[in-house]
């Protein structure tokens, strides 16, 4: 709909605007300038939204509004207030904060304050943060989302505000938060990214193009909107995407097909090569000195061809020769008329081959690992190379001499290379394993600034998009001979950075991720839960009511779970460590002191994933987990082990107790696939392992029931996205399978509401926690974190050791931090 065909036009000339004494005659002069017309629309629109967010606001508002106020310069929490956020439906909020903070960066720091503090962008900065992950979520879940997020951004670390913490129409209320993801995604695909190129188009437009798993390939603007309608290859993986000249594009992957492509028509012109059975492993552009340039396509069992790359016949040409095996391919140019010549990798083996040289291959050099990628630099006659052991290095294409070797990464291989200019020197861009982009200097080997951080799975394939000056462009500049770099993560993420300094909006620097994290029942506030949180760096105790810390003494491994336990009236923290030690704390020497070790145990081989305590005939008794597989009780009391058992074939991943007419019951479940009970008095298996058909089971729970009898079910939570019910008496699944829809399932937790409703939550790398009515089996709410969560805890009346709070409290935590809220279904 274009701007005339607003539904809510001004009043005509000199007819008072409704809640503003001004007339539209007063105004009129704006309408010269286009800015200021679309702030006057703007400001219109912006007193039609209702306060309460939960009144859906016309289409045009949730469609337009933002687009108004960007492009009257007024894009703030004031032109597009919070009760229209979670009906935004143009998905461009973030496109839009980018291009509005770039005319920030280009001014100085002091304007830069000014502007901000005149253009408050808080709701709206937190919307962006959860955008890209929102989906179709309901009003509910987007309002509750965004809260959740805006407390995050605004208040981290910070004790509970109740004057400000609640927000009409949101499910929950924010306690507490430590939490710093990045703001950097241009886009999330539901498929896994494969390969990624840019391409600049007949008209002059720089656009990114992505290749799936599935054999999708998609176009994105450079700020992550899609460009066009997607193109369907029908076959295998797109792995390989080479743009040519006329927005033609040549695709190819696992099903050994190269396809060519009309971007702007989204036609498919040909497929100039099919050979079922092989994939294609390279796709390059090659041409000799005094040779016309030619496609070159290398198959996984050695074969190499060529082809003309306007007319895509096959084109004879001399061609090295390589083995029955996959290869990797890259021109490497030696400047001026001197034209290309080829580096090939195969296995750990790299060579180069010169078309001019009669003996062909002029030199080759064995590596450490297998080879994983090879770029052409800037530098004429560089070429620069990764592999399997993390070696990155840079290579004269001539003598075969390396110029230069960076620093090797602090874990696993590096998968993905790009070449780059950063402020007017080659360099190049790698991706590890280990989540991470960095950037090196092509001629020193040294690194260019710090690393990327914000991936949650490895980038899988990288290109860069042109620098733009503030004065030619709205995107965000960056220094003349500078490029952006952009990553495609095997997470489904599309993301932008700046070379040298910190994710493209990143904000606050990433923080180590949470390895465990629990709720330890109230501090020394009445009613405050106490938080225990480990990452990297150490453990602390945070108290929600006090906002104080306070850390355990140092001098253990890091810490891999947490349980609470209360053994003689005493409130007990148990710690399980990467070193498969268990340390239990002293929760009683006051608010603020340390916690005092009062003693160890040990037993296990392997890191204990999970713990849980439980009372049982007058004694505290600890049930652990762990990667050796083996599930353990211990007596708390009288500190010492009881009875092991492994029956697990591989690693234990979770634990639970729950309570059957017959007494306590341990549920452990493990990689390979079941969910076991066992009697915690013998610790013997009680009844037949449950296969739970869920591939590897995650997560497990106690799920109490409104029986007589007080009968609890399991909950199993799989790795292929699924929770499903089973009755422990008969070993049986109960009700339909729950489907979370995201991906794996990495943590359950049970609560009840208020009123009672019985309420299961589930998280994992998704990033989304999913609510569900036990009893009804139906999906209450969804709330987007959008960063990967691997701990939920719950806090409700079956938490010992405190009053029960007014309403159940949800932990949740993984890659960005820790959040802590409660849950208010009923009553708002």
């Amino acid at each position: 709909m274009s701007d005339a065909d607003s539904p809510y036009r001004a009043p005509r000339p000199g007819r008072p605007d409704t809640g503003d004494s001004r007339t539209w005659a007063d105004d009129s002069k704006a309408w010269a300038d286009t800015r200021d017309a679309h702030r006057l629309i703007a400001e219109a629109l912006a007193r039609l939204v209702a306060a309460d967010p939960t009144i859906p606001p016309h289409p045009y508002l949730s469609r337009h509004l933002a687009h108004h106020a960007a492009r009257g310069e007024v894009l703030d929490d004031t032109h597009v207030p919070l009760a229209v956020l979670p009906w935004e439906s143009s998905a461009n909020v973030r496109t839009l904060l980018r291009q509005s903070d770039a005319v920030s960066d280009a001014v100085s720091d002091a304007v830069s304050d000014a502007v901000s503090d005149a253009r408050r962008q808080e709701w709206l900065e937190a919307w962006a943060r959860i955008e890209p992950f929102i989906g179709g979520a309901g009003p509910d879940s987007r309002l509750t989302s965004l809260h959740l997020a805006h407390h995050a951004a605004t208040r981290p670390r910070t004790p509970l505000d109740t004057s400000t913490a609640r927000v009409s129409g949101s499910r929950v209320t924010p306690l507490w938060s430590d939490w710093t993801a990045q703001d950097n995604v241009l886009a999330v695909s539901e498929t896994r990214l494969e390969s990624l190129t840019r391409t600049t188009t007949t008209d002059g437009r720089s656009l990114l193009v992505s290749g799936d798993d599935h054999g999708t390939i998609r176009m994105w603007e450079p700020h992550g909107v899609p460009a066009r309608a997607p193109l369907h290859t029908y076959g295998g993986a797109v792995q390989h995407l080479l743009p040519l000249p006329g927005d033609l594009l040549l695709s190819a992957g696992t099903d050994g097909s190269v396809r060519v492509w009309h971007l702007t028509r989204g036609q498919l012109l040909a497929e100039p090569v099919h050979r079922p059975g092989t994939w294609v492993s390279a796709l390059t552009l090659f041409a000799a000195k005094d040779a016309p340039e030619v496609v070159l396509v290398a198959h996984s069992d050695g074969r190499l061809g060529a082809l003309d790359p306007v007319t895509f016949r096959p084109v004879d040409t001399p061609l090295p020769s390589l083995d029955p095996a996959p290869a990797l391919l890259s021109g490497v140019g030696l400047g001026g008329a001197e034209g290309m010549v080829l580096a090939v990798a195969q296995g750990r083996r790299v060579r180069v081959w010169d078309p001019r040289r009669a003996d062909g291959y002029t030199h080759e050099h064995e590596h450490e690992g297998a080879v994983r990628a090879l770029v052409d630099l800037a530098a004429p006659g560089r070429y620069a190379l990764c592999d399997d052991s993390g070696y990155i290095g840079v290579r004269d294409a001539s003598t075969g001499r390396e110029t230069a070797v960076a620093p090797p990464p602090p874990a696993g291989p590096v998968v993905a290379l790009t070449a780059l200019t950063v402020a007017g020197r080659a360099a190049v861009a790698s991706g590890g394993s280990d989540h991470t982009l960095r950037v090196w200097d092509a001629r020193t080997g040294a690194a260019i600034g710090g690393p990327l951080e914000g991936h949650t799975a490895p980038p899988v394939a990288l290109t860069t998009l042109p620098g733009t000056s503030p004065d030619t462009s709205r995107e965000l500049p960056v220094p003349a001979g500078q490029e952006l770099l952009v990553s495609a993560g095997a997470d489904h993420t599309l993301r932008r950075w700046k070379p040298g300094g910190r994710g493209v909006g990143a904000g606050r620097a990433v923080r180590r991720p949470v390895t465990a994290a629990a709720l330890s029942g109230p501090g020394a506030t009445a009613g405050a839960p106490l938080i225990a949180v480990a990452d990297e760096s150490g453990t602390a105790l945070w108290d929600t009511g006090t906002g104080r810390p306070v850390a355990l003494p140092a001098g253990h491994a890091p810490v891999t779970a947490f349980a609470s336990a209360h053994v003689r009236g005493e409130r007990l923290l148990v710690t399980a460590h990467s070193d498969a030690g268990i340390q239990l704390w002293s929760l009683e020497r006051g608010a603020h002191a340390a916690p005092a070790r009062l003693a160890g145990l040990l037993g296990h081989s392997l890191p204990v994933r999970s713990m849980a305590a439980f009372p049982h005939e007058g004694r505290t008794r600890l049930v652990t987990g762990g990667e050796d597989g083996t599930v353990r009780l211990w007596d708390l009391d009288r500190v010492c082990a009881l009875v092991c058992r492994e029956d697990h074939l591989l690693s234990v991943r979770d634990v639970a107790v729950l309570y059957t007419a017959r007494g306590p019951r341990i549920a452990s479940a493990g990689t390979d696939g079941t969910v076991r009970l066992w009697d915690p008095v013998t610790l013997r298996p009680v009844g037949a392992p449950l296969h739970c058909e869920q591939r590897v089971v995650n997560a497990v729970a106690a799920v109490p029931v409104d029986e007589p009898d007080g009968a609890e079910l399991v909950a199993s939570g799989g790795e292929d996205g699924t929770i499903r019910l089973w009755d422990p008496g008969t070993g049986r699944p109960v009700g339909r399978r729950l489907d979370i829809g995201d991906g794996p399932v990495a943590a359950l937790a049970f609560f009840r509401t208020a009123t009672g409703r019985p309420c299961l939550a589930a998280t994992g790398p998704g990033g989304t926690i999913h609510l569900w009515d036990t009893d009804a089996g139906s999906h209450l709410l969804r709330i987007v974190t959008g960063s990967p969560l691997g701990a939920l805890d719950a806090l409700d009346a079956r938490q010992p050791g405190g009053p029960r709070p007014e309403h159940p409290v949800l932990l949740a935590a993984g890659v960005a931090g820790v959040c802590v809220f409660d849950i208010r279904w009923e009553g708002r």
